[in-house]
């Protein structure tokens, strides 16, 4: 069985931010930093869940949601460890409101027991959700550079969370499902 990514994709504004962002880290040298994901928020990741089974849910539970705003005003860090000493991942922080929150563990209603190794840090049942959306993954030694192109990008601010989508791991879209227009 394959493993799967749920993510929520932003509006059109906030994604070319983040793209924007992106093309300025890879000029100034961190090209290996950015990696071939779009500008996202990981809902969940799996690993030998049933891909039908995970379809009908996300489509289910995408089509009782409606576009929500949220902020984009802090990064995180999410330091080295394990085998990779040497890099820590840089991160948009999303403000954690009740709508986001609840969205996010709503999603965690069924599954969670695929919600393992790649999905270890969204995990609801093993207390770990890290809600974030990565920049990139940097060495420790050239960090502070990176922030300051972050901090001075524009890039924080309002945001729009749009659809999910399902992905396989490593990355194919397989299914995109929009979220009704706000009410």
């Amino acid at each position: 069985m394959a493993n799967y990514v749920v993510m929520v994709r932003f509006d059109e504004a906030t994604e070319q931010k983040i793209l924007r962002l992106q093309e300025k880290l890879v000029a100034n040298g961190y090209q290996s930093a950015i990696n071939e994901w779009p500008p996202h928020i990981t809902i969940a990741a799996y690993e030998g869940v049933d891909e039908q089974g995970l379809l009908q849910w996300t489509d289910e539970y995408a089509s009782r949601q409606c576009r929500f705003k949220l902020g984009l005003f802090a990064l995180s860090i999410l330091p080295p460890g394990g085998e990779h000493m040497e890099t820590a991942v840089l991160c948009l922080n999303p403000s954690h409101s009740k709508t986001l929150v609840d969205f996010y563990y709503g999603f965690h209603e069924k599954f969670e027991d695929y919600c393992t190794g790649i999905g270890w840090y969204n995990s609801i049942r093993h207390g770990n959700p890290i809600i974030h959306s990565t920049v990139g993954v940097f060495d420790v030694a050239t960090i502070q550079k990176a922030q300051e192109i972050i901090f001075a990008s524009g890039v924080f601010g309002e945001a729009e969370i749009t659809a999910l989508e399902l992905y396989t791991y490593p990355m194919r879209l397989i299914k995109r499902f929009e979220l009704k227009p706000e009410v």
